[in-house]
């Protein structure tokens, strides 16, 4: 009878259970969003924070580059006008002076007008003031040369003397190196003629910074008891030092005939030891190893070939077939 009397749920409770339910099951998706909405959200904003400080990294490292290389631009502009201060040469009155007393020749082939308007612009450039004649190269695979003034064959023996590496051999000179010995030669001629020292260059002589000072130094040591300066310190060997000078030296065995002075006494020598009997070089070296021409050459150096030893050069050179 209890059970009976037992009061039966409302169909309004039985029905709000159910429905209280389904909201529950409503919101839950409704909060999954908003989760995946903040999760979203995070990475995002870590991202435009990563990105934000990528760009002023970025930017700081482009000023940083900036500012180098203003600093860079400065830095060479500022060695552009020092190399430009540096090439304007100004010699001071005696060493206009000496210019006026020397004269200068470059030896050029007919064919290489472009060698000799290269060197006479540098020469002009390095050392104004000083007056320079082109000397016409004599051409000695066309040209008749008299044996009695360059010899058409020679022998390594005096090389060989001095130069161990070369073995003793008879050689038939070059026309180049035959055109070569007599156009210096010629130099000579014009240096007795003139009565005055020559400056003689070869067309692939290219002057050096300092060559007007170095010069008028080495002359004032040299004090006229040398028939030869060579312009450069280039030997087969080790110059020696010369008491109380410190811009010439005494070549061992002097290898270049690139540029040097003759004076007038050193021309009338060369001539009265005719005929040239081996590359000049070598014949104007032998001269001063053995003592019959005084010389002295100049260190530091204020001139060198353009290109090194057998580069680019217009003379075959004979006594490549003599090393041992």
């Amino acid at each position: 009878v209890l059970c009976a009397m037992a009061p039966r749920p409302s169909r309004r409770a039985a029905a709000t259970k159910p429905k209280k339910a389904k909201v529950s099951a409503a919101k839950a998706p409704k909060a999954t969003k908003v989760a995946k909405a903040t999760k979203a959200k995070a990475p995002k904003a870590k991202a435009t924070k990563a990105t934000k400080k990528a760009q002023a990294t970025k930017a700081k490292t482009t000023k940083a580059k900036a500012t180098r290389a203003e600093r860079a631009a400065g830095a060479a502009k500022a060695v552009t006008k020092s190399a430009a201060k540096a090439r304007t040469v100004v010699p001071t009155p005696a060493q206009k002076a000496l210019l006026a007393e020397l004269q200068a020749v470059v030896i050029n082939l007919d064919g290489r007008m472009d060698r000799w308007l290269a060197c006479e612009k540098k020469l002009h450039s390095k050392v104004p003031g000083l007056r320079v004649d082109r000397l016409s190269a004599t051409d000695g695979r066309v040209a008749a040369i008299e044996t009695n003034l360059v010899t058409g064959s020679w022998h390594t023996r005096q090389l060989a003397t001095y130069c161990p590496w070369y073995k003793p051999v008879g050689l038939k000179m070059s026309g180049g190196e035959r055109g070569c010995a007599h156009s210096h030669l010629r130099c000579w001629e014009l240096a007795q003629k003139l009565r005055k020292p020559l400056v003689v260059f070869e067309d692939d002589a290219v002057p050096l910074p300092g060559f007007v000072p170095q010069l008028a130094a080495a002359w004032k040591e040299a004090a006229g008891r040398y028939d030869i300066i060579f312009l450069t310190s280039k030997d087969r060997f080790t110059p020696k030092k010369i008491p109380g000078c410190k811009a010439i030296v005494s070549p061992a065995f002097a290898w270049t005939t690139v540029g040097y002075i003759v004076t007038p006494a050193g021309a009338n020598k060369l001539l009265t030891m005719l005929p040239v009997d081996q590359p000049v070089d070598n014949f104007l070296a032998i001269a001063i190893c053995e003592g019959r021409l005084k010389a002295c050459s100049m260190r530091p150096s204020v001139v060198r070939q353009a290109n090194t030893w057998n580069v680019g050069s217009d003379v075959p050179h004979s006594d490549d077939v003599a090393h041992w």
